[in-house]
């Protein structure tokens, strides 16, 4: 993607989404973690995640004629929520598929913001399908919440954000769904620093793109369990698969009884209520599966908000 997309899109979006700040994680941080972290907490972003970025930055991009027909997506549930507030806001109508494994706090966010929700399919790529079908049945712009490259410009911009409060940190660290927002901020970190790490995360049930990248081509993950329903999106695509290969350093996998647990350290600690996607990031640097050293700075990036890993 081009170098221009990612400042282009943040100019595009700055009046409709918080710029987040970084936290450190310090005097917090376990003493058996080397080198200093800090948090992206993209779980204080509007509609509750990262997502709001891609979602304003990809309906905004539309033509005027399409965009009044309004918007359909397919979502684990944080996209679909963006696309509702911002058809909201925007003042657009909105249809929403999620998959039956979604959480009642994202189904209870998207239609608070007034979007149509239809709870479809076990996976989120059987969600994609129907989105695809109630796209061409009720019209409007269907938008793809990890492939489509006003969405992966979107999210790009905490790259950026990053890069301009923290320009020597040395590793990034982002979890791995589809692969949108580890497309976007390595690309756009890499364009204007090449020497930052970065690092993906997935956990051990779905691991989409370490799979894949062991394969040399894109694979779909049949048969799985996990317990962050949020990160499961069973394939990629081209678009994602080529910026990974391009640009992610390394490809972490986080057991399954992890992430739950670092939620619940985050809360009692940091005070953010992270979903179980953010807390996989967080529990790669905090369990030791991303090796840092002393004096490293370290971003972890938690994408979204949530109570599924506090029992609430």
């Amino acid at each position: 993607m081009d170098r221009s997309v990612y400042p282009e899109a943040a100019a595009r979006i700055r009046d409709h989404i918080r710029r987040t700040p970084l936290v450190p994680a310090a005097p917090t941080l376990p003493s058996s973690v080397p080198g200093t972290l800090f948090f992206k907490p993209e779980c204080l972003q509007v509609s509750g995640s990262f997502k709001a970025r891609g979602a304003f930055n990809a309906v905004l991009s539309l033509p005027d004629e399409v965009r009044r027909r309004g918007v359909v997506t397919a979502s684990g549930g944080n996209f679909g929520a963006a696309i509702a507030y911002a058809a909201r806001e925007l003042g657009l109508p909105a249809e929403i598929v999620v998959m039956t494994g979604s959480t009642p706090y994202a189904r209870a966010r998207i239609s608070g913001y007034g979007a149509t929700l239809h709870v479809i399919g076990e996976h989120w790529d059987l969600s994609w399908e129907a989105g695809k079908a109630l796209a061409a049945e009720r019209g409007g712009a269907l938008l793809h919440p990890f492939a489509q490259e006003p969405v992966i410009a979107g999210q790009g911009t905490i790259g950026l954000e990053i890069l301009e409060e923290m320009p020597d940190v040395d590793t990034v660290v982002v979890a791995i769904g589809g692969g949108g927002l580890i497309g976007g901020i390595s690309e756009a970190i890499k364009q204007r620093k090449p020497a930052v790490r970065i690092v993906g995360v997935e956990t051990e049930a779905c691991p989409t793109l370490h799979a894949a990248r062991a394969a040399g081509h894109i694979v779909k993950i049949e048969n799985f369990v996990t317990n962050v329903p949020i990160l499961a999106a069973r394939t990629t695509e081209p678009i994602n698969f080529d910026l990974v290969e391009r640009n992610v350093d390394e490809l972490v996998l986080v057991p399954e009884d992890e992430p739950k647990p670092v939620a619940e350290w985050m809360w009692k600690n940091t005070g953010l209520a992270v979903e179980l996607g953010a807390a996989t990031a967080a529990a790669a640097v905090l369990n030791g599966h991303v090796r840092t050293r002393p004096g490293e700075k370290v971003v972890a990036v938690l994408c979204g908000s949530g109570t599924d890993g506090l029992g609430l």
